[in-house]
């Protein structure tokens, strides 16, 4: 099966519904294709919350368990991938909560809303930004064509006002803010390809098939109801 698993994983024709089903029958080791399909996605995730390596399994770990326990529970209009992410948060807190010897967490805690304006966060965010960052966002603004870099210059970077920077160019107040739109569309376009590019929180091959085979061996000792 560990051949074929890591295939089908990949095959996203094979839907989650349909290896749910298999697995309901009594095929349990179709579960496998589950496991390593999400193991990216549930690292990721508990990489949020956790740092430790040995943690950020273990709890992955339990997350596949309680899901399969649980998968009679499953609802069909829900995604799976979402269902399990949601296991694995709660798992994770728990986990956290042990470790920290602190008051219960739970997945409320992640839903807290964020006091203070947009204006704020911002400038945060700003005095927060690490160098490699900074050299993405410089990277990217250069990449940008003149007169949208000019613009993007003058009033994000140097702050002038919309009227100062249309005197400055000689061209409308409107155009302005026309060309400040798109030359920020520009730099979110490069900058999340960038980001896109790099692997980033990856749960690489060796690691996925010593998951895989821990949860199997786990769960093979397991009864669904």
């Amino acid at each position: 099966m560990l051949a074929n698993s890591v295939i089908l994983a990949a095959d996203r024709s094979l839907t989650d519904d349909s290896i749910i089903s298999s697995v309901l029958r009594g095929k349990k080791e179709d579960y496998e294709i589950l496991v390593r399909r999400y193991n990216n996605l549930l690292y990721r995730t508990a990489r949020g919350i956790l740092h430790e390596a040995e943690d950020i399994e273990d709890v992955m770990q339990e997350a596949y368990i309680r899901g399969y326990e649980k998968l009679y529970q499953f609802r069909r209009e829900a995604q799976f991938s979402t269902w399990l992410t949601r296991i694995l948060i709660n798992c994770a807190l728990q986990h956290a909560t042990k470790l920290n010897g602190r008051k219960h967490l739970d997945i409320n805690a992640l839903k807290e809303e964020d006091s203070g304006s947009l204006t704020e966060i911002s400038s945060e965010s700003t005095a927060e930004v690490g160098e490699n960052l900074k050299r993405a966002v410089e990277g990217a603004i250069d990449h940008l064509p003149p007169k949208y870099r000019i613009i993007f210059v003058l009033r994000e970077i140097e702050q002038t006002s919309v009227a100062d920077a249309a005197s400055i160019l000689g061209i409308s107040e409107e155009n302005v803010k026309i060309r400040l739109h798109r030359a920020k569309i520009m730099l979110k376009d490069m900058l999340r390809s960038e980001l896109n590019s790099l692997e980033i929180f990856v749960f690489h091959a060796p690691r996925c098939a010593l998951m895989a085979a821990r949860v199997m061996k786990q769960i093979n000792l397991v009864t669904l109801a």
